[in-house]
């Protein structure tokens, strides 16, 4: 049996990166994933397109093994901890259950946290608006790292995901918002971090498409005009021919002259291939699908750090269909010991495994994270002498957007099939000011998508009763409908709680997680605030005939509670006392140094926006870290 001294549990962008950094620095890693590996079906030697990555009824709505999630691995719900939980089954939430994890899947919107997003207590402070929040039972603290810490490794990750973007253009459209201009004056904010990034992203802008150029329309003809900027794409912009990453890297590191660590100074050449990503050809599957080019233009651990992580077989072992149940920990010693897994190959006859490893990196998503962390250590609990793991989970308002059926002569405009799912952004909406209250309530990102997934929703009508002539008369409306989503930041509640359901177990007989939510009044008064702003963003359409009154043509929807997706945060809180959180400032278990959590677990409160860069930005710190302790003669005690 080998000794690593490493080994990660789960691949997303968290698990891989740090995977890559510490095998890259020569230690042995292990890097476990309960899915397979996807790649091998998207693409062989024989071509370079493989039609079956276009199946919607499959990956949409079958959301087949190992895909989505393997066989069993039910989460269940309730709204209150006074009330039993229900099992949440397959629509229940969507999981990166293959190598790469939620960096397989994801929709490729790659912003980084916004400086106030780390500072959020001090700011709620400032504003003289935390009692309130305590009182409701939400509990916001600031992150006990600096936005400056992660600021290079930010660029790094943007390097790994091939960021299109305008970097000016972004910080533009942030710095002209209400919100700013009216924070800047508060030390909260002018201490937060850089809001001004002078290295521009990697590519340029992705291709704004018909829908984002209706945005920008509405956005410039609206009572109250709105900022929009190129929506930071991690994906490779058509408009490039292709894409070095090495090369890209050796800017970055060029850039990074003032306290560069050890690891970073040994030059792009050394650090990563010469692999040479093709540029996005616009097929439109993207999220919820995994990119089929023949070159990777979509970004994420299968198209950066796991390819890399392949060149190193002589310290790294990739184990697919590794289902970890346990934690191994020594009580006398209070160090982890290493991980116990099914090798579900087969899943009807699952095999029992046992690694050993000097530390341990669990990185499965907040859920799981959690789960398998309360699954180890019992009676409590891997790190659950505070009683905090599990608790405080953020999940973002998904749901929460306006939809407006187009007038019959835009049929055929909107052409959801090209590009992914966004295309330009707005900022403007990430805190709102309540005229009657007169407090700012934060928000989160309003982003331009086109209906996609027409036999989703079909399937969807279908089970609802509608057939024949009315069925099709609904897809004709799905064809010309604009969607404004809106990234809610929900703020981290003591009662919002991931932890081990006491009925229910998964087909192993292993407990499944039991997620109890609710959304407070932060929430309600954030839908109601922004349900108002969508609903300004589309009033210059009625210039078209478009009838914002008709409930048939506009509507706003608000967040569903149930539906817990790839953006899941803060079951693991970082801070310094241990009493109120789980990790220390490197992401190590307070009661266990050797065990590290490096997934969105971490994150003590959420942010507007996706959270993979800062997550892989994260990885690349928290590994760098290691790897430069390592150097000096510490282990972690």
């Amino acid at each position: 049996m080998k000794n690593y001294e490493f080994i990660v549990v789960g691949s997303g962008g968290g698990g891989a990166t740090v995977a890559w950094v510490l095998a890259k620095a020569g230690f042995r890693v292990a890097l476990l994933e309960q899915g397979a590996d996807m790649s091998r079906m998207v693409r062989t030697s024989e071509k370079t397109f493989n039609p079956e990555m276009h199946d919607e009824y499959r990956f949409r709505i079958e959301r087949p093994d190992p895909k989505r999630r393997p066989r069993g691995d039910y989460n269940t719900f309730r709204t209150d901890a006074r009330y039993s939980a229900i099992p949440l089954g397959k629509l229940g939430g969507w999981t990166g259950t293959a190598l790469g994890g939620g960096s397989l899947l994801w929709g490729a919107w790659a912003l980084r946290a916004l400086p106030v997003d780390l500072r959020l207590g001090t700011l709620y402070r400032e504003l003289g608006i935390d009692a309130e929040l305590k009182s409701q039972g939400y509990n916001v603290q600031d992150w006990p790292i600096s936005h400056a810490e992660l600021e290079p490794y930010f660029d790094v990750a943007e390097t790994f995901l091939a960021v299109s973007g305008n970097r000016d253009v972004t910080t533009k459209a942030i710095n002209q918002t209400q919100w700013f201009k009216e924070f800047s004056g508060l030390a909260a904010f002018k201490n937060s971090g850089n809001w001004n990034p002078k290295l521009p992203f990697p590519l340029p802008p992705y291709t704004t498409t018909p829908v984002g150029e209706l945005f920008a329309w509405m956005a410039k003809n609206g009572k109250n005009p709105t900022s929009l900027t190129p929506l930071p794409t991690a994906i490779v912009s058509p408009s490039a021919n292709s894409y070095s990453t090495r090369a890209q890297l050796a800017k970055v590191l060029k850039d990074w002259s003032a306290d560069k660590p050890g690891f970073w100074q040994s030059g792009a050449e050394t650090l990563w291939s010469e692999r040479v990503r093709d540029a996005c050809n616009l097929c439109g599957f993207c999220g919820e699908y995994v990119c089929w080019g023949g070159r990777s233009p979509k970004s994420g651990g299968a198209a950066s750090t796991l390819p890399e992580l392949s060149d190193l077989p002589e310290v790294a072992d990739v184990i697919t269909a590794a289902k970890a149940y346990e934690i191994t920990y020594d009580e006398r010693t209070r160090r982890a010991k290493g991980v116990r897994y099914l090798d579900t190959s087969d899943p009807d006859a699952p095999k029992e495994v046992t690694l050993a490893a000097d530390n341990v990196i669990v990185s499965c998503g907040a859920i799981q994270t959690a789960r398998l962390l309360l699954m180890s250590g019992q009676p409590t609990g891997l790190g659950n002498s505070s009683g905090c793991v599990g608790r405080f989970c953020t999940f973002h308002l998904f749901g929460l957007g306006a939809t407006c059926v187009l007038p019959e002569k835009f049929q055929g405009y909107l052409h959801g099939e090209f590009g992914h799912t966004g295309t330009l952004v707005s900022f403007d909406h990430y805190f709102m000011k309540d005229d009657v209250s007169d407090r700012w309530v934060k928000g989160g990102i309003i982003t331009s998508i086109a209906k996609k997934n027409p036999m989703e929703v079909a399937d969807s009508l279908v089970r609802g009763g509608l057939s024949g002539e009315k069925l099709l008369q609904k897809m004709e409306l799905n064809s010309r409908t604009v969607e404004l989503r809106y990234t809610g930041d929900d703020l981290p509640h003591y009662s919002n709680i991931v932890d081990l359901d006491p009925n229910c177990v998964d087909e192993y007989g292993f407990p499944v997680a039991r997620i109890t939510r609710r959304l407070g009044p932060q929430e309600d008064l954030m839908y109601k605030l922004a349900s108002k702003r969508m609903r300004d963003l589309f009033a210059p359409l009625s210039s078209h005939g478009v009838n914002l009154d008709d409930p048939a043509v506009f509507n706003t929807a608000p967040a569903q509670v149930d539906l817990f997706g790839d953006h899941q945060m803060g079951t693991c809180r970082m801070g310094e006392n241990p009493a109120e959180s789980v990790v220390d400032r490197y992401c190590r278990l307070h009661d266990v140094k050797n065990v590290f959590v490096l997934d969105t677990s971490f994150m003590p409160s959420g942010m507007g926006l996706n959270p993979m860069v800062t997550t892989v930005a994260n990885a690349l710190r928290v590994g760098t870290w290691i790897v430069e302790e390592h150097r000096k003669g510490r282990s972690f005690n």
